[in-house]
């Protein structure tokens, strides 16, 4: 009798379950080498019909970049002090956009160059779907995927603000003066890159929106002169409807923020916080009470917000808010923090310090310590999830173990 050296010993149940792995791996082996046949093909046969915008449509769902644990612990990512730099999650791998191009490194330090676009304040943002690059207060606009660029903005009009779900739908803010004399509009794209909805604002100043993954629903953060003071104001939209379904205002404030959520929407003010249901009724204001807000992360499921108390030395205050608008954490740190980041499960709220990294369990109430072994340049929390956390510094990515906890106290 021949015995399968691979699955000799192994119990029916798991050797089933072995086998139905080798037939999905063969699978996608064979979906992705009909894929390049079909590519081929088109390109001996139809290689006048098929054009570069064509064949960056059949290219568009590729994936190349695996997902699962780091295989490094830090790569260089030469994003430079002195040079305008972001950085972003994506399947696994960093997107940063720097002045002259926009660059995707996996974790095992390999570069991919998507764009030589020049920018002069590149923004870049990313969902499971697509990344977006933008330059703050000009025209310029792309959206990719792993592989390739999809689609370039051809308007007019600077972008403000940008983001993406994991749908592919984006949402942008921009201002049209010459159509009316509209100081902000925002506009609503679907994963195919047509818009779906627009609202326009001659007296509001928009400076942030976001919409559900689905596209259902907007809100837009904004603000006005109205008697010498300021006017802050929350929009909120279905996105079959130009009418509002209902405005939020508070008077002497900014906003800076807003986040939907199951229950409503989360809004950062100048000097308070607020959860709101969608039909813009309060379930919280908080005021800082002259505290100055040093950091903010907004989910759909939690808001975290960093005050700097006024007492001599660094103590900042971490608060932690549920989509009721109940609080759910809130401690002295007795330390700077230089940026926050819940994972993509919401279990834990990291924040980073000049000392360590951290991480609020969000069902337990604790902190502990995760590591203080990363580079002393890293101030930015770029994407946390069950198995690692992305820290980018001046010359480098730094990724830690999301798994690894020690016990340690910050006061």
């Amino acid at each position: 009798m021949i015995r399968d050296n691979k699955t000799d010993g192994i119990p029916p149940q798991n050797r089933r379950h072995i086998e139905t792995s080798y037939k999905i791996k063969l699978a996608r082996f064979i979906a992705v080498f009909a894929l390049a046949s079909v590519a081929a093909a088109g390109l001996l046969f139809n290689s006048g019909e098929l054009s570069a915008d064509s064949f960056n449509y059949l290219l568009r769902y590729i994936n190349i970049i695996g997902s699962g644990r780091s295989e490094k612990s830090e790569f260089y990512a030469e994003i430079g002090e002195n040079s305008k730099a972001a950085a972003a999650y994506y399947k696994n791998g960093v997107a940063v956009i720097r002045r002259n191009r926009l660059d995707i490194y996996e974790t095992n330090g390999v570069r991919r160059n998507l764009s030589l676009t020049p920018y002069s304040n590149p923004v870049v943002t990313a969902s499971d779907k697509y990344i977006v690059a933008y330059d703050l207060g000009t025209n310029k606009m792309e959206v990719f995927n792993s592989f390739s660029k999809l689609y370039e903005y051809g308007g007019d009009s600077p972008i403000y603000g940008a983001s993406v779900t994991d749908r592919g739908n984006i949402v942008y803010i921009t201002s049209e003066p010459e159509r009316g004399g509209y100081k902000s509009a925002v506009y609503v794209k679907n994963s195919n890159f047509s818009d779906v909805f627009k609202c326009r604002f001659g007296e509001d100043f928009i400076v942030s929106a976001d919409i559900d993954d689905r596209a259902q629903k907007l809100a837009v953060a904004g603000f006005s002169a109205k008697n010498g003071d300021y006017l802050g104001r929350i929009i909120l939209y279905e996105t079959n409807s130009e009418e509002p379904a209902g405005i939020i205002e508070v008077t002497g404030q900014q906003p800076y923020r807003v986040k939907l959520n199951g229950a409503g929407i989360f809004a950062v003010f100048e000097n308070s916080f607020g959860a709101y249901d969608f039909g813009g009724n309060a379930l919280l204001n908080y005021d800082f009470a002259y505290r100055s807000i040093r950091a903010a992360s907004l989910t759909e499921k939690f808001a975290s917000v960093v005050l700097t108390e006024k007492t001599l030395g660094a103590n900042d205050r971490i608060l932690i808010f549920d989509e009721a608008g109940g609080i759910i954490y809130d401690e002295t740190t007795g330390t700077e923090i230089k940026d926050i980041g819940f994972s993509d499960d919401y279990k834990f709220l990291y924040f980073l310090t000049r000392t360590g990294l951290y991480a609020v369990d969000t069902e337990r109430k604790t902190c502990e310590l995760v590591t203080d072994e990363y580079d002393e340049t890293a101030d930015n929390i770029i994407y946390a999830n069950n198995k690692n956390i992305f820290l980018s510094g001046i010359l480098k990515i730094s990724i830690a173990d999301a798994q690894t906890r020690a016990a340690g106290s910050l006061n």
